[in-house]
């Protein structure tokens, strides 16, 4: 009898290390807090809805109609003609030049347009709600600096798709073939180390658009850091939805070429032309680039939770 609870008890340690094993496992393999949450300080947020639709690309083809399709936001005046001067000129009326929902953002972003492929044929979609995040992303909050003026980039990785409207979803790197939410999402996260010049100055453009940016790496720390010679910028993350048919379909692009998997060629660009240093107004919770960083990434370590002023404003 004896034996046999001592060998009861045996089991019941065993089977309780295992599990104590097991979920330290899990916390370890689970991503930070501040990875998942929503509500996370240290970043700032906006909606910009859908502007315009055209086949300009004013960062690779400075020439009209010369580019595929692509879907704009912010800028309304953003075309194949544009320049730094023009993109920030003082609008008339006022806050009519972008349709960010913080309208000292009149930045220009851009990516093809997307279409869904069906037994009733291919349809072009049209975003029906685009949210910008601006965050450390897991670097050092206070060392995180604003984009320079007139910083061009374009990134074509760390593209996800997803169904439904959740920021945070992990989805896939290939599009669904059916979300039976009728929203489809993509997730679109741009580098956040810019290059610096001999005089320290961020390299705000290079040849292919993309060669003066990289990516922060994993530290010891659990913290990420830019390589010797690069500034840590905002890691900025555009979410965008669109309705589509809850039956099966694919998605295609107006950058896909014959013999692309479907969707697989999906980028972004962005063009810096916010009102870069209007200070930042408390009672209003609005402010240029350079105040918006300083107050909500700064100032707001990313355990607290993100201050109100600082979360996307609907209007």
């Amino acid at each position: 009898m004896r034996r046999t609870v001592l060998l009861s008890t045996s089991i019941g340690i065993a089977v309780l290390l295992a599990c104590v094993v097991a979920l330290l496992a899990a916390l370890a393999s689970a991503p930070a807090a501040s990875a998942v949450s929503g509500d996370h300080g240290a970043s700032f947020a906006l909606f910009c809805n859908f502007s315009h639709r055209s086949l300009d690309d004013p960062i690779v083809h400075p020439t009209p109609e010369k580019a595929h399709s692509h879907d704009f936001f912010g800028n309304v005046t953003t075309n194949a003609d544009s320049t730094y001067q023009s993109m920030t000129l003082p609008p008339d009326p006022p806050e009519t030049n972008t349709t960010c929902t913080r309208k000292e953002d009149t930045a220009g972003y851009w990516f093809p347009t997307v279409s869904w492929k069906d037994q009733n044929g291919t349809h072009e979609l049209t975003p029906n709600r685009t949210i910008f995040y601006y965050r450390a992303g897991d670097k050092d909050h206070t060392q995180v600096k604003p984009f320079a003026p007139d910083l061009r980039i374009i990134t074509n990785n760390r593209i996800t798709w997803y169904c439904g409207i959740d920021d945070n979803k992990v989805g896939s790197p290939d599009p669904p073939t059916q979300c039976e939410s009728g929203v489809l999402g993509v997730r679109i996260i741009f580098p956040d180390c810019v290059a610096t010049d001999a005089n320290g100055e961020q390299v705000t453009d290079s040849f292919d658009h993309k060669s003066h940016m990289v990516r922060s790496k994993p530290l010891s720390d659990g913290t990420r850091g830019c390589p010797e010679n690069y500034v840590p910028v905002p890691t900025l993350t555009i979410n965008s939805n669109f309705p589509i048919p809850p039956t099966t379909g694919q998605v295609t692009l107006s950058s896909d070429h014959p013999g692309d998997p479907p969707g697989s060629t999906m980028h972004a660009d962005f063009w810096n032309t916010w009102n870069q240093d209007t200070t930042f107004d408390p009672a209003t919770g609005r402010g240029g680039l350079s105040a918006m960083v300083k107050h909500c990434i700064n100032e707001v370590p990313p355990s607290d939770p993100r201050p109100h002023e600082c979360k996307a404003p609907r209007e």
